[in-house]
């Protein structure tokens, strides 16, 4: 195991500098590149307040999010969080950094990304996508007012 829980199929092909096989023209992002596993650190995602049912509903504020960001190049957008990983949760997800909107996919494996890996980079552009769900923070994560930054 490692210090991300991270599954260990998705370990090691970070671990041997894999990256995904794919035809860029079909990703909204583009070519978008892995991180070797020696680059993960664990950081955190924001989410917003304008979720149906947040307690905190149009607050100013929002929930950090532990995740560890599996991508770390693209020309076309910020690459971070395109691709992530929960710990905490051992959920991969999709992060949108304009919208603090955090995707998860529940029941997906490594084996399943790496198969089709143009669906889930394109999943937080796609609007029609099945393969995630909006994540819910709370009551896991606390509410902070105010901004990050």
């Amino acid at each position: 195991m490692n210090t991300f829980n991270l599954p260990e199929d998705a370990a090691a092909f970070l671990r041997a500098g894999r990256q995904f096989e794919y035809d860029a023209s079909r990703a909204e992002a583009g070519d978008v590149k892995l991180k070797r596993f020696k680059e993960l650190s664990l950081e955190e995602v924001w989410i917003g307040t304008d979720m149906d049912g947040d307690p905190h509903f149009g607050e100013d504020g929002y929930y950090a999010v532990p995740a560890v960001s599996l991508t770390g190049e693209c020309k076309a957008y910020a690459p971070d969080f395109i691709l992530l990983w929960l710990p905490q949760e051992k959920l991969f997800g999709t992060w949108d950094c304009d919208h603090w909107v955090l995707k998860v996919f529940r029941g997906a494996r490594w084996s399943d990304i790496v198969a089709n890996p143009v669906a889930y980079l394109n999943a937080q552009w796609d609007f029609t996508d099945t393969l995630g769900s909006q994540f819910v923070p709370w009551p896991q994560y606390e509410f902070k007012t105010g901004r990050p930054f």
